[in-house]
């Protein structure tokens, strides 16, 4: 099965708490690394950049690149390494004329 945008927010915004967003866990480490490893790989390859037409994939690639990486790749440098990427699509996304 293929992950999608909504697979993302769903799990972020539904399955899972702002508690467990912030506290290491290696449950939820684990959890995140299972369903959305892949998607975190292709994602810091730039291979996501199709979600970016709708402002829900949007974030839901910036969830990916920005917390998700935290999990998947925690205690090494490589969770922190596509920070870049998450910072200018949330820039690009607050230009975007349904924040205007």
């Amino acid at each position: 099965m293929q992950t999608t945008p909504q697979d993302i927010l769903h799990f972020w915004f539904v399955e899972s708490t702002p508690q467990m967003w912030f506290q290491s866990n290696k449950d939820f480490d684990q959890a995140i690394r299972e369903r959305f490893g892949q998607v975190c790989e292709a994602a810091a390859r730039g291979e996501c950049d199709g979600w970016r037409d709708t402002i829900q994939g949007r974030l839901a690639e910036i969830i990916v690149l920005d917390q998700f990486s935290r999990n998947v790749w925690r205690d090494t440098p490589r969770a922190f390494s596509q920070d870049g990427m998450a910072l200018v699509l949330a820039q690009e996304a607050i230009k975007l004329p349904a924040y205007a």
